[in-house]
């Protein structure tokens, strides 16, 4: 079995936000270049990525690999898959996905994948008290240090592993750009 290297993804910072034009979303990121034409054999909203794609995301580490085309022998490759609109928002978790901190106090949250479950029932109005200074908070609320999030619509760039490519202010900009109210996005990695 192959493990998943991971992803990265971007969505709007205010998870119950949903963006009014989301074709235009994927025109301005082709605008710049960070991706191209939908990959051919793929069903959905699959994208290569642009020429630009490496100077619009920042790598750490010394010269990472990263295949950016198909493979004729079906390996994982780095694409730009468009994921939603969902009408309430999705909480994605991954194997990477460490315990969150309350924004009160810091301190973490173990138990905190019961929280998850309630909140899916109420996404707007479930409260979960921390059990270390009694805030009450949404769970996505919660500092998930960039290894879980919440959104009504995802853009993934698959096959990137957790912490390994950073959204340059370009990138995060063009995206704001279309917002009626520059909407703020965010980031954060998932590993299945």
């Amino acid at each position: 079995m192959t493990i998943h290297t991971g992803r990265l993804v971007l969505t709007p910072a205010d998870p119950f936000h949903l963006p009014p034009d989301i074709p235009s979303i994927i025109e301005r990121l082709r605008h710049i270049e960070f991706c191209a034409e939908p990959v051919s054999g793929m069903n959905g909203h699959h994208y290569l990525l642009g020429r630009r794609f490496m100077q619009l995301v920042s790598f750490m580490g010394c010269s990472p690999f990263i295949q950016l085309q198909p493979t004729e022998d079906d390996q994982p490759f780095c694409h730009l898959i468009l994921d939603g609109p969902y009408p309430e928002p999705v909480f994605l978790q991954g194997r990477n996905t460490t315990p969150p901190s309350c924004e009160q106090c810091r301190k973490r949250i173990p138990d905190w994948q019961p929280l998850i479950e309630q909140w899916r029932s109420q996404p707007k109005s479930f409260l979960a008290t921390c059990p270390h200074c009694g805030h009450q908070q949404n769970p996505i609320r919660f500092n998930w240090r960039q290894s879980a999030g919440c959104g009504c619509l995802f853009l993934y760039v698959e096959n990137i592993f957790p912490n390994e490519a950073i959204p340059s202010p370009e990138l995060l900009k063009a995206l704001e750009e279309g917002e009626r109210n520059s909407l703020a996005w965010s980031y954060f990695y998932i590993q299945d």
